[in-house]
């Protein structure tokens, strides 16, 4: 026996001490369809070892793969090297890593990736035949590798009807449950890449289904980017790149839209990214059929062995203070308790578990053992055998909220209107109407783990100390600019309560504290206008407009422009975009905006009138013409074209450029009438016919406390620097000013604040 065992240890290969084990490190970005997986090394090394002999991916069902389980060097060239797996299972969990093996047969792994497969798709067709023989061979040979491809790359169901059109110049489909196609004669179009591209509409991409045709999560109706981050991950990954986005117009979308013969150029890297940007589309919300609203796929990555706190996106609802929890019936409420208390307390932690047979997550209470269960309301029960009422959609939310990503809880159920998990207002939940759009927070859950909350309670802390300090910042500044009382002891009513927050926020240790100081700083200010009108200049309130500068994105507002070069635009579309300010002191208001409307090509404009106006509450005013900021020189910035013997911008680019030289400034005047009031502002246009151009930046909000409408509209306010300098300027006395300091001006009549 001795002598057996010794074999048996001879036989095992050994390391030697000094043998040195090469590096390799797996990117941590990856793809997966339903029998296929890709995935990127990066930083390989030898480590100081011999040269590396091989290189690859090794896969199994079970934690840590190894190059004794399955292993693949199947490669693609894309901006690097794509690794993938083929003929795997479909619906079920797999681990994969990266390997390195150097020339004395040592390997190193990267890290571990855990993916699901998806189920396997079920992309079918019927064609007619209708052509001749050739062609129809062409047209059923391209059909069934299109279908093949994305049935092992997708778990999208749906059957199409094909149809040889003689009068059909290239191809076409329609979006409906069941698609029509038609192929036509052109040999060019009877290739899968056509055929794959036409079933993208079939699938949703054409201006008649909701959320391409939306300005959710397309920005635009006419030519726009995808807004969902499942497309742009992939595309990161896929081409080796950052903050890559999907673009497309009302028929097409690229990269890798095969939008045309001369796209199609036969390869597998292409129709593979086809297939799976189909997908991702899906699972960011595009509606394959009528009867969906968005594919279900493994967004969170759960352990089942995990305790998990739930708490709402909303800082109205609970985000830094509370946590999601069954009362004694059942019932949902978000709770307020710490961190700590959480942690100790299983009716606020759940299991979470995941079936990949359908894509769909249970959540159990870890104290009553109860499961999240849909019925005439969203509450928990016990539940031996489980059904389709404990299946939960977690759709991942497209905001960043302290660096996590919320998560929509939605029961699954036919058509673009399914119940999801809502928290109201005093703690209550409800089974609610299903909103996609950034704005609905209460409807979203951050879904964290003990250390996480932990974490989340500290950072939390920081940023309401950060947030109170801000405030009473900007509090001071209000408070500094020049004004007289209309409540005898306002100011002193502020000093005294800037005092107390102070001394209260040095001595805060818990969330609840903060939030509340941060609320009261926030109030102080508001307090203080209500008394208070300004003498010279107005009070800059710019800070209670959600994202006015619109630098990256249009968040806040409603409406989805065109977004560049920190502008907004909107082209042949007509739009109304605005936002509404709420918790106003009663008074008077100037909204003003750098913008500008071309009514028309450039070259027939000048003599258009302009359609599209700037408004606050009631009052509006006309927008202004594109020539009436019109230079005699070139500012040499982006593409400028001339009107009436001026250069005016002529995109995107040029009238950022334009705008930061502080031409075309827009101003409308209007009031909110009751304390606490609200104010919605914005820029509209309800015709925005061929060539109408309409473009927009950095909003501001001024606060003119009791004066009247008409004693504000009477004053021009500008900052130094801002005016035509084609204009002349004069003081009270008549006398020319060159260089004028602070003060008030006349030019062209109108009375002008210098600040």
């Amino acid at each position: 026996m001795k002598h057996l065992i010794l074999t048996i240890l001879l036989s095992v290969p050994t390391i030697s001490a000094s043998a040195q084990v090469p590096q390799v490190t797996t990117d941590t970005r990856f793809a997966r369809g339903a029998t296929m997986a890709f995935g990127r090394l990066s930083n390989v090394s030898t480590n100081g070892g011999p040269t590396i002999k091989n290189r690859g991916f090794c896969l199994s069902e079970e934690p840590n793969p190894t190059v004794s389980d399955v292993v693949s060097t199947k490669m693609l060239s894309n901006n690097g090297i794509i690794y993938y797996f083929v003929d795997l299972k479909p619906a079920t969990k797999y681990y994969m890593r990266a390997y390195v093996t150097n020339n004395d047969n040592v390997t190193g792994y990267g890290d571990v990736i855990k993916f699901y497969t998806l189920p396997k798709g079920a992309i079918t067709y019927s064609y007619n035949n209708g052509g001749s023989a050739e062609e129809n061979e062409r047209i059923n040979n391209a059909l069934t590798q299109a279908c093949d491809i994305f049935c092992n790359l997708t778990s999208i169901k749906k059957h199409f009807n094909v149809g040889y059109g003689s009068g059909t110049p290239t191809a076409d489909c329609n979006y409906q449950d069941t698609p029509w196609m038609n192929v036509g004669p052109n040999a060019s179009y009877q290739r899968t890449g056509t055929i794959m591209h036409e079933m993208q509409h079939g699938l949703g991409v054409i201006p008649y289904s909701t959320q391409w045709h939306g300005d959710i999560l397309r920005s635009g109706n006419g030519t726009g980017q995808w807004l969902g981050d499942r497309v742009s991950e992939f595309l990161d990954f896929w081409d080796n790149a950052t903050g890559s986005r999907l673009n497309g117009d009302n028929q097409h979308m690229w990269p890798y839209g095969i939008n045309g013969a001369s796209e199609d150029n036969g390869t597998l890297k292409l129709y593979y990214a086809n297939a799976m940007i189909g997908q991702a589309l899906g699972e960011d919300g595009l509606e394959h059929t009528y009867s969906t609203y968005a594919d279900p796929y493994y967004s969170f990555n759960q352990e089942e062995t995990v305790k998990y706190y739930i708490k709402n996106e909303s800082k109205d609802r609970g985000l830094y203070t509370s946590y999601l929890k069954p009362t004694d019936t059942g019932m949902l409420r978000w709770v307020t308790m710490t961190a700590a208390e959480a942690a100790q307390n299983d009716s606020a932690a759940w299991y979470i578990t995941f079936t990949p047979d359908n894509q769909y997550y249970q959540i159990r209470n870890a104290s009553t053992g109860q499961y999240l269960t849909y019925s005439s309301g969203i509450k928990t029960l016990s539940k031996t055998t489980l059904t389709a009422n404990e299946n939960w959609h977690l759709m991942k939310g497209r905001v960043d909220v302290d660096g996590q990503r919320g998560y929509w809880i939605i029961h699954p159920q036919s058509g673009w209107d399914p119940k999801c998990l809502q928290a109201n207002v005093n703690g209550i939940t409800t089974a609610a109407t299903f909103n996609i759009s950034n704005s609905a927070e209460a409807q979203r859950w951050l879904i964290l783990t003990t250390e996480e909350i932990q974490a989340a309670e500290t950072n939390a802390m920081a940023q309401l100390k950060k947030q109170t300090e801000d405030a009473l910042k900007l509090v001071k500044e209000l408070a500094a600019v020049p004004h007289t009382e209309n409540v005898a002891g306002t100011d002193d009513a502020l000093a005294a309560a800037i005092s107390d927050i102070e001394t209260r926020l040095a001595a805060a240790t818990t969330v609840t504290e903060m939030t509340l100081l941060a609320t009261e700083a926030e109030t102080a200010g508001t307090n203080f206008l209500k008394g208070v009108t300004p003498t010279d200049t107005p009070f800059d309130l710019t800070y209670m407009l959600v994202n006015p500068t619109i630098d990256e994105s249009s968040d806040g507002w409603n409406g989805s422009p065109a977004i560049s070069y920190g502008c907004g635009e909107f082209y042949q579309t007509t739009f109304d975009f605005n936002q509404t300010v709420k918790g106003l002191p009663a008074g008077t208001y100037a909204f003003t905006a750098q913008a500008f409307q071309r009514p028309g090509p450039y070259s027939s404009a000048a003599n258009v009138a302009v359609n599209a106006t700037i408004y606050a509450g009631s009052k509006s005013k006309k927008l202004l013409h594109i020539k009436e900021g019109s230079q005699s020189k070139k500012l040499g910035i982006g593409r400028e074209q001339t009107m009436n013997g001026n250069f005016i911008p002529d995109d995107m680019q040029s009238a950022s450029a334009y705008f930061n030289k502080g031409y075309y400034e827009n101003r409308v005047v209007s009031a909110v009438a009751v304390q606490g009031g609200s104010l919605k502002v914005g820029i509209l246009s309800s015709s925005m016919p061929s060539s109408y151009w309409a473009i927009f930046d950095s909003f501001h909000l001024y606060y003119y406390g009791s004066k009247t409408i008409d004693e504000v509209t009477a004053i021009r306010e500008t900052e130094a620097g801002e005016r035509n300098v084609d204009n002349q300027m004069y003081d009270l006395q008549g006398r020319r000013v060159s260089n004028p300091s602070k003060g008030l001006y006349i030019i062209n009549g109108r009375k002008v604040v210098i600040r």
